[in-house]
């Protein structure tokens, strides 16, 4: 760690996230920049988003300077279905990541996966690629849960789809499961997660859906044709498959994230850690040297941006010292040995002071069980994650 100003800001590996944004129909819960394509936009778009990756590496942007060489030990391709695209394409970016950085030799590189749009040659031709982890969008194991979801697989299909990763030589494997879909129970929630849980994935990331303004489900909430689960249930269905998981041998390291022992997610430990990151691609964010960089969501801009020779930035933000205090302490509080008070200020003194006018608050919290104070830093215990966003909103 070095020290600039008050601030205590990590050292070491930059991560990369490549966002592709396409899909075969939007989930009625999903939020994220994505839709279906067309095979020659998804062309188009490859091209420019390999021609972004060189852009970045050779061009500053204003408010900061981009590192030209840095060490990447993380590479994350997200979506959107990244698994529509052939292992050709992905191949081709992963090319073209590794012409312009220093990938670390034992980088871990992930591509997220949705069943139904995997084969065993795009597979095999994934691994042939570099990428050494699948992170595959299961959500349910109960094709009625699915079809509520929107999603375009069975539980069939998801079963099929890790075995045909496993005979392709994937040894990191993440399943992402759901919980609090309405229409469901406690009961069929868990089984979900036992079915999840015989597989032997390396990581699963379980975590409760989400309102997003926008979809089908934020639609049909509005008009009263969809009812959320009550609070109570959806804390059970998360206690319970937190602790069975634990039981099963995951270590629970973050909220909504458990993996085997060494098998916790490198890139997305980036976020709860503020490391460098790069964002390639439609809506990609980066975080470099305390600036935030946010590409354009626009796909028309995006593209002629890029041709154009020219970064496809929509907002360029410097961190203020504060942000980046706030930031470390907001999202490492999502871990679970919380945060250190000499990683974000020192020591603990110098936080104490820092933050003396919601310590009160903080002690409040500790007496109700909600979290430790120690002379180290802070964690959340099990009580405290039901209101973890109370607790963090006091450092914002």
């Amino acid at each position: 760690m070095t020290v600039n100003n008050t601030i205590v800001r990590p050292s070491g590996d930059t991560g990369i996230y490549i966002h592709i944004p396409f899909c075969t129909q939007k989930c009625n819960y999903c939020g994220f920049l994505s839709g279906p394509a067309t095979a020659k936009e998804q062309d188009a778009y490859i091209n420019a988003l390999v021609r972004e990756i060189g852009l970045v590496a050779d061009l500053p942007f204003t408010g900061g300077e981009w590192r030209t060489s840095p060490r990447i030990d993380s590479v994350f391709i997200g979506g959107g279905t990244p698994s529509l695209l052939d292992a050709s394409d992905i191949g081709r970016i992963l090319a073209a990541v590794r012409a312009r950085y220093d990938v670390a030799e034992d980088a871990e590189i992930t591509i997220e996966a949705n069943p139904a749009s995997l084969t065993a040659d795009k597979l095999s031709g994934y691994r042939a690629a570099g990428v050494n982890r699948l992170s595959m969008g299961v959500q349910s194991f109960d094709d009625n849960v699915l079809r509520i979801l929107g999603r375009i697989h069975t539980a069939e299909d998801a079963v099929r789809d890790f075995a045909l990763a496993r005979d392709a030589g994937f040894d990191n494997i993440n399943l992402d499961l759901m919980f609090g879909i309405p229409g469901t129970d406690v009961n069929g929630t868990m089984a979900s997660l036992r079915q999840a849980v015989s597989l032997g994935p390396e990581h699963i990331s379980y975590y409760g859906l989400q309102l997003e303004e926008g979809t089908r489900f934020w639609a049909d909430f509005q008009a009263g044709r969809l009812n959320e689960i009550p609070e109570e249930t959806d804390r059970e269905m998360y206690h319970r498959g937190r602790m069975y998981l634990k039981d099963q041998g995951y270590v629970h390291y973050e909220i909504s994230n458990f993996a085997k022992p060494g098998f916790q997610s490198r890139h997305n430990s980036k976020y709860w850690g503020m490391a460098d990151y790069y964002g390639f691609g439609l809506g990609a964010s980066s975080y470099i040297r305390g600036t935030r960089v946010v590409n354009t969501g626009d796909m028309a801009d995006y593209l002629r941006l890029v041709s154009a020779g020219r970064l496809p930035q929509a907002d360029v933000y410097v961190n203020t010292e504060r942000d980046d205090i706030a930031e470390a302490v907001f999202t490492g509080l999502r871990r679970n040995f919380g945060i250190r008070f000499e990683d974000i200020l020192g020591s603990k003194e110098q936080f104490y002071d820092y933050y003396k006018s919601i310590i009160p608050r903080l002690e409040d919290f500790e007496r109700s069980g909600h979290l430790l104070l120690t002379d180290e830093g802070i964690t959340l215990t099990n009580l405290g994650i039901d209101v973890s966003n109370q607790i963090m909103a006091l450092f914002v």
